[in-house]
């Protein structure tokens, strides 16, 4: 570096160059985050137990059925089967009902039958008298006693059909109180068996375990999380952009999500209304594919292709410029002079940024920053 008539002199190789394009300039929004499961299932404890045996761990790949890990608690173990105990022992009280009901409608039916043949026996003499009352054979005061006689077992019939009918409702009744106990004592049971049941702790969905954190013998009381199951697919990115650009972004617009795989496509579906720590978070679901190697809680790189707008200028942007601002940089002449110009950039994307005023296509400016004297307003270049 060095002065000569005026122009303060920079060595070529110490400064970076690049020249102004014209075409398509796509406003690229960057962010970076991790992928997540769209579908996500918490397993948690249902009752105070302690972890007897873990048969897999975070990582694994399970299905619905899938036994992660089983759990112990001897007193929902009793509790079971004092249900089935009183279960079973509401169904013997039903058939010692049945069998007590059998032998009282036997009973009753048999007193019944009796009284139905008195009674017709009973007519059957009282048409007998009738006619010998007539010719003075049978006394008529026997024959009247006789007809009462008769007329009165019919009426024990009736009121003891009567109370036949009442007895088999009553019955019914009782049966139907049997009956509600049993499936009092049967929703006991479901309960105390379920309880046991959950001991045996299962994923409940196909997919992978993105946290399990307990050890042999801890202890756990309800509510307690188990175990936390992602869905393999579909995943969705759940990325940070600066605060200063989220407002660029919409639902629908296309994404690069960029992996240690590789890259995959996504499009964006949340944009949260929330700013928190300068950033907001943006939630962008993967295309429909087969991605191997791509799993759930990986770290990923995205840029989401906010805006394209055609016939820009835009320049790769100069050590110390930012976006929607006024800088005075350099341009080049053909005679390696450099003067110092006015320029304003617009949005950038990624390493690019928009040339507004000040340049235009072709022309080329000095992007690095130069370690110069006030005041100078031309610099020429030298080998």
């Amino acid at each position: 570096m060095g002065f000569s008539n005026s122009l303060q002199y920079i060595a070529r190789d110490t400064v970076t160059i690049a020249k102004v394009e014209a075409g398509d300039f796509s406003i690229k929004v960057e962010g970076y985050g991790s992928l997540q499961s769209l579908n996500k299932r918490l397993l948690t404890a249902t009752s105070y137990s302690l972890v007897d045996d873990i048969k897999l761990k975070a990582g694994a790949i399970v299905k619905a059925d899938t036994v992660l890990m089983t759990l112990k608690n001897p007193a929902l173990e009793a509790d079971l089967r004092q249900a089935l105990a009183k279960l079973q022992n509401s169904k013997t009280s039903k058939r010692q009902v049945m069998l007590g009901q059998q032998r009282e409608m036997l009973d009753n039916e048999s007193n019944l039958s009796k009284l139905e043949a008195e009674a017709e026996i009973a007519l059957l003499q009282v048409d007998a008298e009738r006619a010998l009352a007539k010719s003075g054979i049978v006394a008529g005061i026997n024959a009247k006693r006789n007809e009462l006689k008769a007329n009165q077992l019919v009426k024990q019939v009736k009121l003891e059909k009567i109370k036949l009918k009442k007895i088999a409702d009553v019955h019914n009744e009782s049966l139907s109180i049997q009956d509600d106990l049993i499936a009092q004592a049967r929703e006991e049971f479901d309960v105390a068996k379920l309880m046991v049941e959950q001991l045996s702790v299962k994923a409940g969905m196909e997919g992978v375990i993105q946290r399990s954190s307990l050890d042999l013998g801890q202890s756990v009381s309800p509510g307690t999380e188990l175990a936390l199951i992602g869905s393999l697919s579909p995943l969705v990115a759940e990325i940070k952009v600066p605060q200063l650009q989220a407002h660029m972004v919409a639902a629908g617009m296309k994404a690069e999500i960029y992996t240690v795989n590789g890259q995959i496509l996504g499009h964006v579906v949340r944009v949260d209304p929330v700013v928190s720590e300068g950033a907001v978070q943006v939630d962008i679901q993967l295309d429909e594919g087969k991605y191997e190697g791509v799993k759930p809680m990986q770290l990923v790189d995205v840029t989401i292709l906010a805006q394209v707008q055609k016939g820009v200028h835009y320049i790769r942007t100069p050590t110390g410029v930012n976006e929607d601002s006024t800088a005075w940089l350099f341009k080049l002449s053909e005679d390696d002079i450099a003067s110092r110009i006015e320029v304003t950039f617009g949005k950038a994307s990624g390493q690019l940024i928009q040339v507004l005023s000040g340049l235009k296509a072709g022309d080329k400016i000095i992007t690095s920053k130069l370690d110069l004297e006030d005041g100078t307003t031309q610099i020429k270049l030298g080998s």
